[in-house]
């Protein structure tokens, strides 16, 4: 069977999330950031200055989708409040974002332009915009899923938009905006296959990413069929194992594995949805502010129709109707 390599592994992402430096600058790995000054207190809806600040103290999480309230108005492009990391970013001239690079629809490298491309990185760019009046002032970091907790926390990256579903357990490690997309898990197969979901795939090879959707892993081993588990650093991985007859079917997100069977129409996708994964921006613990404006950029681009116009060009699979957008939820 003739193995079809994917975008990413084509433009040569490693395992560890970097990339080589035949590509330009913005896609290559950049160095840690220098380490953030200790947390500073939630700031208050109305506005995003120090002197408004107000000490919010930290909830249960009794809803992992609950995320703090944006401002009742963001600051204009170039005009961050003075003493925020919004200012630190401004300074800086871009905003450090860590992105997928081999998962498309959502984070890919084109294989046409060599820049980064997909839904998430669409949702990047328009925190960037906002930040600045312009395009071309985020700078991407490939990460793989097990780094993107990591990245944040040694601060490396601004933000992390890289389908990461918000749960509890990892909401004691990093903050998360509301909810920009919600997905279900589901299995892609061979269409020769007699397959039809993971109730088939009893003693089989089912392939996902370590430190992948929340409960990929978990899904897997506690499915009553007792398929296999066979884990990999990037899902992309799963791709080519799934070519090459090495395992039986993968299991993700359902975007991710329409943007597999659009690779190879070898290949569809089978089953009811085993799981709900929202997916929301990972945000530093030590900069709830940057929450705050994360969700103001989501919010207005829900209001506006930017969302829709994304989600249809990156997200809309064949005779299905194009997804909705979330509704934001608050814990304050």
């Amino acid at each position: 069977m003739t193995v079809l390599i994917t975008v990413a592994l084509a433009v040569g992402v490693t395992a560890c999330g970097t990339v080589d430096s035949p590509l330009p600058a913005q896609a290559r790995p950049l160095a840690p950031a220098t380490p953030t000054p200790p947390r500073p207190a939630a700031l208050t809806p109305a506005a995003l200055t120090p002197a408004a600040a107000a000490v919010t103290p930290t909830p249960t999480c009794d809803d992992p989708q609950a995320s703090w309230r944006p401002p009742g108005r963001l600051p204009s492009p170039g005009a961050m409040p003075t003493g925020t990391v919004l200012e630190t970013i401004e300074r800086r001239g871009y905003l450090i974002a860590g992105v997928l690079a081999d998962v498309p629809p959502f984070g890919s490298i084109s294989p046409f332009t060599g820049q980064f491309e997909g839904f998430d990185v669409e949702i990047a760019n328009l925190v960037g915009r906002r930040i600045f009046g312009a395009d071309g002032h985020v700078r991407f970091r490939a990460v793989t899923y097990a780094e993107r907790i990591p990245v944040l926390r040694d601060g490396a990256v601004d933000v992390v938009v890289a389908t990461m579903t918000t749960n509890c357990e990892r909401r004691a490690l990093v903050d998360f905006s509301a909810v920009y997309y919600n997905e279900t898990q589901r299995v892609l197969v061979p269409r020769d296959s007699p397959y039809q979901g993971m109730d088939d795939l009893g003693g089989r090879r089912v392939c996902t990413a370590a430190g992948a959707a929340a409960g990929a892993a978990a899904t897997i081993r506690r499915a009553p069929s007792r398929p296999v588990l066979r884990t990999v650093p990037n899902i992309a991985d799963c791709l080519v194992l799934l070519q090459a007859g090495e395992v039986d079917a993968v299991m993700t997100t359902t975007a991710i594995l329409n943007g597999m069977a659009a690779q190879d129409p070898r290949l569809y996708v089978v089953g009811p949805a085993l799981s709900d994964e929202p997916d929301a921006v990972a945000v530093s613990l030590d900069h709830p502010e940057l929450t705050r404006f994360v969700n103001g950029v989501l919010a207005r681009a829900i209001a506006d129709g930017t969302w829709k116009r994304l989600a249809r060009r990156w997200l809309s699979a064949p005779f299905a109707p194009p997804p909705t957008p979330p509704v934001a939820r608050y814990r304050d």
